[in-house]
């Protein structure tokens, strides 16, 4: 007798008896965990494609000198005050709640009785401990060679390789950058920023600093306050000119993606419930009598309880393998956007590892009630 209730046969015999709920529950733990890797991918897929996409569009906050007058900056008179360029540097070098900075000196000039923006630009600093490629705005101009605005290469009619006189300094034109539809972006002409300095007596100094935002946590409410915090705890006296429809907009498609997720793995895993809760209290109800007959031979019930946790387990553990690897391999066909961001390994072992335990308790409730029975009331119930 004590031979034939082992655990292990007892579990198994318990499988055999109720097969067709087993895999049921099986089926339910698949496709909810499966569900979730999959939803994790299109979530980070869509995070990773948005932040493409706003990078595309350009930097989204402007820093400026103590003291600018924006108003002067938007009338293109940047004859204002500057900084000292080491503040790129400190920007960089710090955990503000930005990265890709580009240091720049802008002057508007007259050019052949032309209208430009003589602007040079520093390389792009990468926030430190950052690997992102970088900006597609932020040129890396050779020296002694210009990038022209569509514009200012139209009303100059320039072309590349050929020369164009800046302050009494002949520059070749190394490219003619493709139409913005923005001012003055499309009159601007792009040197090195050490050239810029050299012709404007400015060594060591620029008027304006570029950067993205893009590194504030989903569930901060006032980004553009926590965005400048960051900012000012690194320099104080700057000014902070955020491109607010840029800025908001990628941080409210972060936020919406992060809600979307929520949603969905909160439905899915209050479906799975309710489902593994069902099944475990009708198998439960049908084992009444067989629970009093253990019950009634002394059987402890602990280790009655444990048969039902041990079968609810071994399906949760095997549904949660079989779920993420479901799930890891129609991810991308079912992930819409160009690249494809992938759950980690880790990832995929926490699902697998949190999912019998989920499913233990959700499991659990029907079984503690069946054991409270009165085995007495349950055999006479069942011979009657």
């Amino acid at each position: 007798m004590k031979r034939n209730l082992t655990l292990h046969r007892m579990i198994w015999r318990e499988i055999q008896r109720s097969k067709w709920s087993t895999l049921l529950c099986f089926g339910i733990v698949v496709l909810a965990t499966g569900l979730l890797v999959v939803m994790i991918a299109v979530g980070r897929s869509s995070v990773d494609a948005t932040r493409i996409q706003m990078k595309d569009m350009g930097f989204n906050i402007l820093i400026t000198p103590p003291d600018a007058d924006l108003a002067q900056y938007q009338a293109l008179n940047f004859d204002g005050p500057d900084m000292p360029e080491s503040y790129v540097e400190k920007l960089a070098g710090s955990t503000v709640l930005a990265q890709h900075f580009v240091g720049k000196y802008q002057k508007t000039l007259q050019v052949e009785g032309k209208t430009i923006v003589l602007t040079g630009l520093r390389s792009e600093l990468p926030r430190r401990g950052s690997s992102r490629p970088p900006m597609p705005t932020a040129y890396v101009v050779p020296a002694g060679k210009v990038f022209v605005g569509a514009a200012a290469a139209k009303a100059l009619d320039l072309e590349p390789g050929d020369e164009v006189t800046i302050l009494g300094k002949s520059f070749a034109v190394a490219r003619v950058i493709e139409p913005k539809g923005a001012m003055p972006e499309d009159i601007r002409v792009f040197t090195l920023l050490s050239d810029a300095q050299a012709l404007l007596g400015a060594e060591g100094r620029v008027n304006a600093i570029d950067a993205l935002a893009c590194l504030c946590p989903v569930e901060t409410t006032d980004i553009l306050g926590a965005l400048q915090k960051s900012i000012r705890t690194v320099l104080p006296e700057v000014g902070i000119q955020p491109y607010r429809d840029i800025l908001l907009a990628r941080h409210e498609q972060r936020n919406m993606v992060y809600r979307l997720q929520l949603a969905t793995v909160a439905i899915v895993v209050a479906g799975a419930a309710t489902a593994i809760w069902g099944l475990t209290y009708l198998n439960v109800r049908n084992r009444r009598s067989e629970i009093g007959v253990f019950r009634a031979l002394g059987i402890p019930g602990a280790r009655i309880a444990s048969l039902f946790v041990a079968k609810v387990a071994l399906y949760g553990l095997a549904g949660g393998i079989a779920g993420c690897a479901l799930g890891y391999l129609l991810a991308p066909a079912i992930v819409v956007t160009e690249g494809i961001v992938m759950p980690d390994i880790w990832s995929l072992v926490l699902i697998a590892g949190v999912t019998p335990l989920a499913a233990i308790v959700f499991g659990l409730p029907p079984i503690v009630a069946g054991l409270l029975q009165d085995p007495v009331d349950v055999l006479r119930e069942a011979a009657a």
